[in-house]
């Protein structure tokens, strides 16, 4: 991750400039979608795609994303031969769905193409773009890890159960480090192992992340 912050920093500070998205969170989409470009899958779209517009239970839906990578196929966008991935139709070195693609890719290299799969630049890019339409708020915070105190009700968790800050404070909720929360005036408290394991305050830009493909 930190090679690739370091390799990419030139698209990384642009796409930051103009998305208004943390560099490192795009960058760490890129790490668990591909392992950074290494991993982008090797099922043939338009066969899966067709595949899955047939059979099963959400054939509509998978008609949709087929249709809309004959529609890559057909602007020339990304060759048919580079268009590879998941079984259920995600691609790219971010991963996006065929529809997402249509809606959010941008071209960030400025050759005239949206080119998620050869090009890092449109990948990081468009991943940017995605996050930003989905809400991300500029040099806002994602989270950060919190301690809660002994007792603290598990029905109090979620990641839709927002809560001002001063009610967390009141709570007894205080940064893992021991310091005052801070950040914007709401967020949610996530536990993944329960109350007694750790937790994280979160806001707006973590649904934006929860959001993503």
């Amino acid at each position: 991750g930190k090679a690739a912050l370091q390799a990419q920093a030139d698209v990384l500070a642009a796409a930051e400039e103009r998305f208004g998205v943390d560099r490192h969170v795009v960058v760490a989409i890129w790490g668990v979608e591909s392992n950074f470009g290494r991993t982008l899958g090797r099922r043939p779209l338009v066969q899966s795609l067709s595949t899955l517009s047939c059979f099963g239970r959400r054939q509509a839906f998978f008609r949709g994303e087929l249709l809309a990578t004959l529609r890559i196929v057909e602007r020339d966008e990304i060759p048919v031969t580079d268009l590879a991935g998941s079984w259920a139709g995600a691609f790219g070195q971010t991963q996006f769905i065929p529809s997402t693609f249509q809606r959010l890719a941008v071209d960030f290299d400025g050759d005239g193409r949206r080119d998620i799969v050869n090009s890092v630049a449109d990948a990081l890019g468009s991943t940017a773009n995605h996050l930003a339409a989905a809400g991300w708020r500029r040099s806002e915070p994602w989270g950060y890890e919190v301690r809660l105190p002994p007792g603290f009700s598990a029905e109090r968790l979620g990641r839709t159960n927002r809560r001002p800050l001063t009610e967390w404070t009141a709570a007894g909720v205080r940064r893992v480090d021991g310091g005052a929360l801070s950040g914007p005036a709401q967020g949610a408290i996530l536990a993944p192992s329960g109350t007694g394991g750790p937790a994280w305050l979160v806001f707006r830009n973590f649904d934006a992340i929860y959001a993503y493909n």
